[in-house]
């Protein structure tokens, strides 16, 4: 397998680049050599990581456009001049829009469908990965005595209209099948797009489980789930990482999120798949173990007492297993190397 889809150097487009899963794609990205042109809402909030990556890399390799509504027609056409890749990873995890469900889905099919179809006027791209989520595969699929198989062939759709049936103030679970719809919808319109429209450039879709581990951006701030079980590890037992991990699922870290997707990117054999972002499964009581053996004077909660946790068996995941290794030359990285990275800043 080769990763040479792209031209050693050229500008890729990431979207979201300031967050979680962005930050640490775009540092992927200057690793190998490639220049990257962030793209977000707020050039201001994105100082300081500009700051860092051009103490780190370079002059001229990271530059950052502020695109203040994605859902406008021909929002990025002005950016994706010379741009050979893109990454679109940003994504409404509000909760005060994911709530009204309609519209948090029409924002985020305009932003994916707006984007692909900028890129497919651009001569230039070559490639374009969206960041879907594994909760189009497995939301409201997990239960407590109950082991399933799962695979990228399937959606669970009737998580929209049950979005749709909740009162605005079931918190969160509202807000998190709204968040689900988005991702169920707006994947399947950009497939939709792909097929019919046959653009030039290759298409591939990844699926994070829950991301864990390194905040690549030294920007202070809130990172969904990164800062969700750093609230576990400082002691709170009722926030939404207790309540996204009842019952648990899979995690992965945020550098191995990261290099599937610039995996996906770069391969010349990798195009039109869904791609698994899934390293291992987890529990609330497996962290807080390994940080009571890594912290031992650290006071820390009790284990919680929940069932055990259902086996989730992805039955197509070695692709995305193998797709790594031949990448990064390495395995996912250890269950106790993320748990341990995510709580590195606390």
């Amino acid at each position: 397998m080769t990763f040479d889809r792209l031209p050693a150097g050229s500008w890729v487009l990431v979207t979201g680049a300031t967050g979680l899963a962005g930050s640490a794609i775009v540092d992927l990205l200057l690793q190998r050599g490639f220049r990257v042109r962030g793209a977000g809402r707020s050039a201001v909030k994105a100082a300081e990581f500009k700051e860092h990556l051009t103490k780190t890399y370079g002059e001229g390799v990271f530059e950052f456009v502020e695109v203040a509504d994605m859902t406008v027609s021909g929002a990025f056409d002005a950016h994706l001049q010379g741009v050979a890749g893109i990454l679109h990873v940003a994504t409404d995890t509000s909760p005060e829009t994911l709530v009204d469900t309609d519209g948090a889905i029409a924002t985020v099919a305009a932003q994916t469908l707006g984007l692909m179809k900028s890129a497919a006027r651009v001569n230039s791209v070559k490639s374009f990965v969206l960041t879907s989520s594994s909760s189009t595969v497995a939301a409201t699929a997990v239960e407590y005595g109950k082991d399933i198989a799962i695979s990228t062939e399937i959606y669970q759709e009737h998580v929209i209209p049950l979005a749709r049936s909740l009162p605005a103030d079931v918190y969160p679970m509202k807000a998190m099948l709204g968040y689900v719809s988005t991702k169920i919808y707006g994947e399947q319109e950009a497939w939709k797009y792909w097929k019919e429209t046959k653009p030039s450039y290759a298409f591939n879709t990844v699926l994070p489980f829950m991301i864990l581990g390194p905040v690549i951006n030294p920007t202070k701030g809130h990172y969904s789930t990164h800062s969700w079980i750093n609230e576990v590890f400082e002691g709170k037992a009722d926030g939404l990482g207790v309540v996204y991990m009842n019952p648990p699922e899979w995690v992965v870290d945020t550098r191995d999120c990261a290099a599937i997707h610039v995996a996906a990117l770069l391969s010349t054999k990798t195009n039109g798949e869904r791609l698994w972002a899934a390293a291992h499964p987890h529990t609330l009581n497996q962290y807080l173990a390994t940080w009571r053996k890594a912290f031992p004077d650290r006071k820390l909660l009790p284990d919680f007492d929940f069932p055990p946790a259902p086996t989730i068996d992805i039955t197509d995941r070695e692709k995305s297993t193998k797709l790594l290794k031949e990448f990064a030359g390495k395995d996912w990285y250890s269950f106790e190397e993320t748990a341990l990275a995510n709580v590195s800043d606390v």
